[in-house]
């Protein structure tokens, strides 16, 4: 996808939507894309991208947690 970038990778699609649901709070454009096999969605990934003139601020939005508190 030219132009997105990569955020998040997960195996659970909640996981993926958790992500999204913050980034999209904080008025960031969120593309999900859903790479699970249809017919048993245990193998796969569920990804998370962001544009790429958003993703330092990506990455701050999510270095910051629910209370408040920066991760290390």
């Amino acid at each position: 996808m030219e132009g997105w970038t990569l955020i998040h990778s997960d195996s659970v699609p909640f996981g993926a939507e958790v992500y999204r649901t913050r980034l999209e709070a904080a008025g960031i454009k969120v593309v999900v894309l859903n790479k699970q096999d249809s017919s048993y969605g245990m193998f796969g990934s569920v990804e998370v991208y962001v544009p790429n003139e958003d993703l330092q601020r990506s990455k701050e939005v999510l270095s910051v947690s629910e209370d408040g508190e920066t991760s290390a």
